[in-house]
């Protein structure tokens, strides 16, 4: 989270990465950070800068968010899921292996 973030920045920021697949919107309320928080368990009461995988069968039903499969983030928090870009991507392609089959 940045000083500057606010609906315009959220704008031109969609607008320099599209792909059907990723979702960007913004959440002035900081909502959904706060639930990603709650549900990992964080120190941060806010969550951003967080990598949260589900297989494709995960719904969200009611007000609480289902737990990821895997996770990582670039915040104060467990070293052991700190981002590693590499094994972020073997993470990936293991759920893509999976929903494949």
């Amino acid at each position: 989270m940045l000083i500057t973030d606010n609906l315009e920045a959220a704008i031109a920021q969609e607008s320099s990465f599209r792909n059907e697949q990723v979702y960007q919107y913004w959440d002035s309320e900081r909502t959904l950070g706060r639930l990603v928080s709650q549900i990992l368990k964080l120190s941060t009461p806010v969550a951003w800068d967080v990598y949260l995988l589900y297989s494709p069968k995960v719904t969200w039903e009611g007000e609480r968010m289902p737990i990821p499969d895997f996770w990582m983030h670039q915040l104060d928090e467990r070293s052991d899921l700190f981002l590693d870009p590499n094994r972020l991507m073997t993470e990936v392609e293991k759920a893509i292996e999976v929903t494949a089959l």
